[in-house]
């Protein structure tokens, strides 16, 4: 029976690549017993040290004590069998590949092998699984979207089925607030959620100034940084709006609309450069070039952890400024 004290709960975090990896570490890091499952043995040792790496780096950043790490490491427990790694958990994380048969053969072995009240959620980026995946209990199932990296970015999408219960909805958002992630629900799946819709709204608009001829990506990513960067960190379109105007925004919404980017298809910018086996840090070169993958994810995680200790200061001080002028 799923455990009333989500404090409590036990986790299984199904795939131990990038995503899975850190997910798992992310939750022992609280405290939380987690099974990591991956049906390759070698994996989960690789996953292993890439977990002992992060927990590392996260000390030399001073975000945790050397005696963390060991007390995460022991809250994990590797497993290449499937059944044995979902016994008594509360929560199943599924990280596997974004291919729907996959999906579908796991999760009627999840069917088979948990409790009726053990949720069974997925962390697929893309795919309306409530579409395909038949479970029994379908009030159970979820869509929990984590961002990369996991047990770094605050941030955790959850998106409700057809089916999901409004108390399997409150228990997670429950677990992950308690656990230190910010959670936004989704009433439904629409393609991309929240995130991934904006972000290549964004994109879309980015490509097609610089196939225009009109600028370059680096000059684009210059602006970008320069404005949404500081800004983002503490309010999002609403709230940016507001402050703008909403006559302001009234008149760009008359003018804009009619001269953006409105391409129903993936940007050629995207296939050209997929094309030339261009395919971003992982491949060397995209936009930019990269000349060491480790070191340029490295850096990236260390300037995404810098960031967000910057913002926790700002907020203590903003808060400590409130209540001081509090009468």
């Amino acid at each position: 029976m799923r455990r009333k004290n989500v404090k409590e709960w036990k986790v299984a975090v199904l795939g131990a690549g990038t995503m899975g990896q850190c997910i798992a570490q992310f939750f022992a890091m609280k405290g939380h017993e987690v099974n990591l499952y991956n049906r390759t043995p070698a994996n989960l040792e690789k996953a292993y040290v890439q977990i002992r790496n992060n927990l590392n780096t996260l000390l030399e950043m001073e975000e945790i004590g050397e005696e963390e790490i060991e007390r995460a490491m022991s809250h994990i427990c590797g497993s290449s069998d499937l059944q044995a790694s979902v016994q008594g958990v509360d929560l199943v994380i599924e990280n596997l590949a974004e291919k729907e048969e996959v999906k579908k053969l796991i999760f009627s072995k999840l069917d088979m092998y948990c409790g009726s009240d053990v949720i069974l959620s997925s962390d697929t980026s893309t795919m309306n699984i409530f579409e395909f995946l038949e479970v029994s209990h379908p009030e159970r199932l979820i869509i929990t979207h984590f961002f990369n990296p996991a047990h770094v970015m605050p941030l955790v999408e959850v998106v409700r089925g057809p089916g999901t219960s409004d108390e399997v909805t409150a228990d997670v958002k429950e677990f992950f607030e308690v656990s230190g992630k910010t959670v936004a629900v989704l009433n439904q799946a629409v393609p991309g959620f929240i995130l991934n819709r904006i972000t290549f709204a964004v994109f879309r608009e980015a490509a097609y100034m610089a196939s225009q001829g009109w600028t370059t990506p680096g000059e684009i990513d210059k602006a970008i940084v320069s404005t949404f960067g500081p800004r983002y960190a503490f309010e999002g379109p609403f709230a940016l709006s507001d402050f703008a105007g909403l006559d302001v925004y009234e008149r760009l919404g008359t003018l804009l609309p009619p001269v953006l980017c409105s391409d129903i298809t993936c940007p050629e910018i995207l296939k050209t450069m997929t094309a030339q086996g261009k395919l971003g840090v992982k491949s060397g070169e995209g936009f930019y070039e990269y000349r060491d993958e480790l070191k340029a994810r490295r850096d990236r995680d260390t300037r995404i952890m810098r960031m967000l200790q910057a913002i926790r200061r700002v907020e203590t001080q903003m808060k400590g400024q409130e209540q001081d002028k509090t009468p």
